[in-house]
Parts: C-alpha cells; sequence; structure tokens
C-alpha cells in the first residue's frame, strides 16, 4: 500500500470515487435494472391473468344462461311444451289459434333468455316444417336467415335417439333487418325432440354475435386474444388479423370456460412491456458514463490548482490563530478560490474590527457606569429642592402653586423609574398630574374624564404609556384651544384583551390623513421617525410590542365629538 500512499490528496479522492461509489453505482443500476424489468413483467402477466379470469368468468355466466335457458324451453314440463307439440307441423298461420301459439311460443322465448339481452344475442325457433318463430328482440334479414336455414341439414340431427345435447356452429356474414350490413354469430343449436316418442319437434338457434366478443376482448390489453373450442378450432380472435407471429419472449395466459370446455389465450410480447425501460436505461446509462467520464478527465486537471491555494488558506487560518491579526489570505486570480480568499480577508478585518469594538464598548461601558452612579445625586437634590419650596408655599397657604409642584414631582419620580411596569390605576393618576401641569403652562382649562373599571385597576402596564397619548391630544389635537377642551380616557376588558380609548373633542383629522398616521406608527417598528411626525404614538406601539408581544394593535379613527380617537388593544397578563 506504499504506492498508494504516495498519491495526493486528489489523487486518492480520485481513486475513492471511482471504487467506492463508481462501481457500486453501475453494479446497483444493472441489478436495479433486471430486477425492474422482472418486477414489471411479472406485474402485468399477473394483471392479464385477471383480465383473462374476469372474461373467462364473463363469458361462462352467458354460456351458462344460453344452456339452462335451452333447456328451460325444451323441457316437456314447461307450460309450452303442448304449444310446441301442437306446431311443430304448422307452415304458416292459417288460424287464429296458430297466431295465439306463435304468440305464445315468442313470449316464452322472451322470457326464458331475458337473462341474454347484454349479449344481443338473436333468438328463435324453427319447427319441424321450417317455420321461423322469432324472439322480439330478432335484427336478422328473414329471407338471408331462412336461405341460411335451408342449407342447414339436421339429417344427423333427426338421427340422434334421446336427448340431443347442444352443438355450436359459426355462421358468417347474416344480413341485418333494414340495413345493409352483416354480421358473423356463433350459435347454439340445441334439436327439441319429444322424449316419449323421439318425434323431432323443431329446432332453437341461439346467436352470439362476433360483436360481442370483440366488445368484451377490447377491454384487455394491447396483445391477441384467441377463443378455442374443445377440439381446439378458433372461435374468435382479436384483433381480426391473422395471429401474431412468434417472436421472441412472448407470453401468454390462458383460462378455461368450464361450460362448454373453450378455452381462452392472450398472448403478449415481453419485449412490449420492458421496451421504455430498456429505453430508459439506456439513456441514463450513457449520460452516466458521459458523467464519469467528464469527471475523471476535467479532476486531472483542477486538483493541481485546488490543493495549493487551499493549503495556503489553511496556513493563513493557522497564523491568525495564533495571534497575528495583519496576516492575509493573498489573492491572484478570480476563480471560486480567489472569491473565498477575499471572503476569508473580508471576515478577518471584521474579526478585528469587532475585538477592536468590543474593547470600545467595554470602555464606554466603565465610563456610563460611573456616569450613573454620579447621576442618582442629580434628581434627589431636585426632589429634595422641590418638596422644600412645595411645603413652604403649603405654610403660605398656596394650595394651588403647592400642588403644581407636587404634580411636577409625581412626574419626576415616573421618570426616573420610566422602566419599571406601574398599575393602571398609578398610570391614570400620573395623566392627573399631567394634565394639570400643561393647564399652567398653555393657560388652558382642561378636563380630564377617566372611566377606569375596578378589575383593571390593578393590571400591570409599561410606565407613562398612556402620557404621550394625552400630550398629543393637547398639542396637536387643541392647537387651536376650544372653549370646553376635554379628554377622556376609558379602559375595559373584552375577551380576556385590554381595551383602552383616548379621546378628545379637538380639531380631528380626515380620513386620509389618519390612514396615513396610522401606517406610519404601524411602520415605525423597521422605519425611523422624522423629527417633525407624532412620534409618540410610534413610542407608545412599540413599548406595548415589547411588553406583549405581536397582539398588540392600535387603531385611530374619528370620535362622536369632532376629535380624534387612539384605541389599544393588547393581552391582559
Amino acid at each position: 500500500m506504499n504506492w498508494l500512499m504516495r498519491f495526493s490528496f486528489y489523487r486518492k479522492t480520485q481513486l475513492s470515487f471511482s471504487i467506492l461509489i463508481l462501481l457500486p453505482l453501475v453494479f446497483v443500476s444493472i441489478l436495479s435494472y433486471f430486477l425492474i424489468k422482472g418486477v414489471v413483467i411479472d406485474k402485468v402477466h399477473a394483471s392479464n391473468q385477471n383480465v383473462v379470469d374476469v372474461i373467462s368468468s364473463d363469458l361462462n355466466k352467458n354460456v351458462e344462461d344460453i344452456i339452462y335457458a335451452s333447456y328451460l324451453f325444451s323441457n316437456k314440463g314447461s307450460s309450452l311444451f303442448s304449444d310446441l307439440l301442437a306446431f311443430k307441423d304448422v307452415q304458416k298461420l292459417n288460424n287464429s289459434k296458430d297466431y295465439f301459439t306463435n304468440k305464445r311460443i315468442s313470449e316464452f322465448l322472451d322470457m326464458s333468455f331475458s337473462k341474454t339481452s347484454g349479449l344481443n344475442a338473436q333468438v328463435f325457433f324453427v319447427n319441424k316444417s321450417h317455420y321461423v318463430i322469432y324472439a322480439t328482440n330478432n335484427s336478422l334479414d328473414y329471407p338471408d336467415l331462412t336461405r341460411w336455414l335451408s342449407e342447414v341439414n339436421n339429417t344427423e340431427l333427426n338421427k340422434n335417439v334421446g336427448p340431443i345435447p347442444i352443438r355450436w356452429m359459426e355462421v358468417d356474414h347474416l344480413k341485418q333487418s333494414y340495413s345493409s350490413e352483416t354480421e358473423s354469430y356463433y350459435f347454439a343449436v340445441k334439436v327439441i325432440s319429444d322424449p316419449d316418442n323421439g318425434d323431432i319437434l323443431g329446432t332453437l338457434y341461439v346467436g352470439i354475435p362476433h360483436e360481442y366478443f370483440a366488445r368484451t376482448f377490447a377491454r384487455g390489453g394491447t396483445g391477441q386474444f384467441q377463443l378455442y373450442t374443445t377440439e381446439g378450432e378458433l372461435i374468435y380472435q382479436y384483433p381480426k388479423e391473422a395471429a401474431l407471429p412468434e417472436r421472441k419472449h412472448e407470453l401468454e395466459v390462458q383460462n378455461n370456460i368450464p361450460k362448454v370446455g373453450w378455452k381462452l389465450v392472450y398472448k403478449f410480447s415481453s419485449q412490449e412491456i420492458t421496451a421504455e425501460i430498456s429505453r430508459m436505461f439506456s439513456i441514463y446509462a450513457i449520460i452516466l458514463s458521459m458523467c464519469i467520464l467528464s469527471f475523471l478527465i476535467i479532476s486531472v486537471f483542477i486538483a493541481k490548482t485546488l490543493h495549493t491555494p487551499l493549503n495556503k488558506l489553511r496556513k493563513t487560518a493557522e497564523q491568525f490563530g495564533n495571534g497575528n491579526r495583519l496576516v492575509r489570505f493573498p489573492v491572484s486570480g478570480k476563480d471560486e478560490v480567489a472569491v473565498l480568499g477575499l471572503a476569508f480577508n473580508r471576515m478577518l478585518d471584521q474579526i478585528n474590527l469587532l475585538i477592536a469594538e468590543v474593547e470600545q464598548e467595554q470602555e464606554e461601558k466603565r465610563i456610563i457606569e460611573l456616569d450613573a452612579l454620579f447621576s442618582q445625586i442629580r434628581p434627589h437634590f431636585l426632589l429634595n429642592t422641590l418638596n422644600s419650596i412645595k411645603c413652604n408655599l403649603a405654610t403660605e397657604g398656596d394650595s394651588i402653586n403647592s400642588r403644581q409642584i407636587d404634580a411636577l414631582m409625581s412626574l419626576l419620580r415616573a421618570y426616573m423609574r420610566v422602566n419599571e411596569p406601574c398599575y393602571l390605576k398609578q398610570e391614570c393618576k400620573l395623566l392627573v398630574d399631567y394634565v394639570e401641569i400643561m393647564q399652567m403652562r398653555n393657560d388652558m382649562r382642561l378636563q380630564l374624564h377617566i372611566d377606569l373599571s375596578e378589575e383593571l385597576e390593578d393590571m400591570e402596564v409599561p410606565r407613562l404609556v398612556l402620557q404621550p397619548l394625552v400630550e398629543n391630544a393637547i398639542v396637536h389635537g387643541f392647537s387651536e384651544i376650544p372653549e370646553h377642551a376635554s379628554i377622556w380616557v376609558s379602559a375595559e376588558q373584552s375577551d380576556g384583551e385590554c381595551l383602552i380609548e383616548v379621546k378628545d373633542n379637538g380639531t380631528g383629522m380626515n380620513e386620509t390623513e389618519m390612514k396615513e398616521l396610522l401606517k406610519r406608527v404601524l411602520q415605525s417598528k423597521t422605519e425611523p421617525q422624522a423629527s417633525n411626525q407624532r412620534i409618540g404614538l410610534a413610542n407608545v406601539y412599540n413599548r406595548l410590542r415589547l411588553t406583549y408581544g405581536t397582539k398588540v394593535n392600535m387603531d385611530i379613527r374619528s370620535n362622536e365629538f369632532g376629535g380624534l380617537s387612539i384605541i389599544l388593544h393588547f393581552p391582559r397578563i
């Protein structure tokens, strides 16, 4: 195995590919072809056998019905036998008695052979004097039929003693009534005699048209059906062309019709079945051979061009991993390895950039932590100062300004803890404080109406989530201060959801402006807002989505006061 070890990595890969993949692939392909071919032939053979069995069963049933009806018609114990005995010598209908006897025999023919209606069989009875009585469904031309009957030699039948069995005979090209077309038949012939004295009463004919055989065999496959008598004589074949020539790989299935001893044979060629499979496998083999040959030829030329740059790429990765952050892969050309080298170099640059950013972030984080510790002193100083001012005002009896400073302190405390949740009733209390401050700043009279259901008072919500909505109503809705400015805030629970509505009686917006505003708010998750747009609504929507997930919804619509309503839907947690 030393000679194998001297091969390059790519030579070893090619050899392994040939031994472990190509050879098994060829072997499995050949084996699959023969296995599939055998399975298909077996399946088709079994399918054809089932078809032949079904057709044989159908033929046997119809022949059985003909035999049974024939013996029923000739049974001495039947009510018809006396009519047959009285009608045996009638040559023509001379009186009403003969007419009614003829009619009863015709009706009995219809009744006896009613099960053979699907065959379109031609049934008639010829008495001893050659008078013909037809069943009502007869379609044979009378002159043509009587001409054929005159040629039938019943001499041998008349010499029989005792019961005479049914015999079969083929008749070609009998003309149809009211038509120039002809049809061939295979007749069941039953001579009816008096069992007491052996006297011949007449002959019953039941003709199976060749059209029935053609219609029945047409349900089979593309092969050839052949129906033989007990003596091996051909009754009918389909297609009507001459027997198929003997071909290699020809198969056949057969079955018997036990009532009459006939044999049904179906011949088909396995080559026709497997021709498509062989053609597909031939194409597959050609394509596979071309692909294998192309691979072997191309791999010889590209093996050397792959090994050298990949080895350089490996060494570059090792040096970078050992701490040399300035090393880069030397790129030459525009092939896939060059593209890989460029991507690898960009990855090294990004790694260096990320390392620098992490170092910078660590330094900035340290500075921010120091600033945060220092900034904690400022709010407390401001709150303590405001509290002292409030106490002085309260002492001097200035309750109005004292209350305004108390509202301002409440808002400052809320801003300091903005990232902490609060109860909904606390949030509504902050709205009261905020409105008082805004009335002082804008010198306006504003009424705030809050309708909060008891079941929602202790529900936690993000702190200061409603204040931007009230602020928008004051700043934008009351840009032209009405005589009685009012804001309504209501909250209720419905189907496990919390529904909060903030509405005003301000100037409002038209339908187009509301749709555009809502569109900007709902897209604010992915698109930054300009400074002149209503970013308060977007902040509220985004904070609710971060808290409650994707089930949050916001709607903007006009209200009954002519102002604007902002409606929030979010699940109650």
